[in-house]
């Protein structure tokens, strides 16, 4: 049963009207400030793509709806139907985090169940570059890796999903092996598709374009002399939003204007 007020929008009132492939993320308070840099991000590379934001809590609904000065992209905020979460920032590992990580396994399951393809990516990211290009044509899965050489050590902070059968298989198959991942999703999600991930389509995408913090952090370059450059980022692997934020600060990864502040949006 949907308790949701009617003046709150979910998911289910917006998807039908999204053109492939849409961007998506989730937020709930406490990392508020990381959505708008990545939104700021994609903002900087001009992506015209829909995006939406599922907002786990009320108080991110509705800051976000005030907008953000300077930000002059579309973006749809809804609120979750799948009942609201903790607001302050959760740390990888708390029974919080975990709660929240599962949730994502049934919204791909709207979005790949409505036909709309859908780029998923964590909050603690940002994107320097279009990502897509990289995406191989017809592929149903491509997912962020940390061992090349491995399917089944991959990052579900990062991954696009095709709106295909094959996808709706596999989103089936994660959904049933969650109650067993003591760790949130990734570690379900690494099992289903050790099993399921050569029978569809699937693309590791190279470490050198799309880095986790581990792997970024590796060289003191700054990024824009990086060759080759990184495509996206990901601030995984320092757990805490004060790390996460000091790492993308320090990194010159921090797109959000120093006078930015809420204002409007749609």
């Amino acid at each position: 049963m949907n308790n949701t007020p009617p003046s709150f929008v979910t998911l289910t009132d917006v998807i039908y009207s999204l053109k492939s492939p849409v961007i998506m993320t989730t937020v709930n308070h406490g990392y508020i400030d990381l959505l708008q840099n990545l939104l700021f991000s994609i903002q900087r590379i001009s992506l015209k793509n829909d995006i939406v934001i599922i907002c786990e809590d009320r108080p991110s609904y509705s800051e976000l709806s005030q907008g953000v000065e300077g930000l002059n992209i579309t973006y749809h905020i809804v609120l979750t139907h799948l009942g609201e979460s903790v607001e302050n920032a959760t740390t990888y590992g708390s029974k919080n985090y975990k709660s929240l990580v599962k949730k994502r396994v049934l919204y791909f399951q709207c979005f790949v169940y409505s036909r709309v393809d859908v780029l998923f990516m964590d909050v603690d990211i940002v994107l320097l570059e279009d990502p897509f290009p990289y995406f191989e044509e017809g592929a149903d899965l491509v997912v962020q890796t940390e061992r090349i050489t491995s399917i089944s050590n991959t990052c579900t902070g990062f991954m696009f999903m095709k709106a295909s059968n094959k996808m709706k298989v596999f989103l089936n198959a994660w959904s049933k092996a969650l109650p067993r991942d003591p760790f949130g999703n990734q570690n379900s999600f690494n099992k289903v598709i050790g099993k399921y991930g050569k029978t569809m389509k699937t693309q590791l995408l190279p470490m050198t374009k799309f880095q986790s913090g581990k792997i970024f952090g590796n060289t003191t370059t700054p990024w824009r002399e990086r060759k080759p450059r990184p495509v996206e980022v990901h601030a995984n692997f320092l757990v805490g939003h004060g790390k996460k934020t000091d790492m993308l600060r320090e990194a010159d990864l921090w797109f959000i204007p120093e006078s930015s502040r809420n204002v409007s949006t749609i």
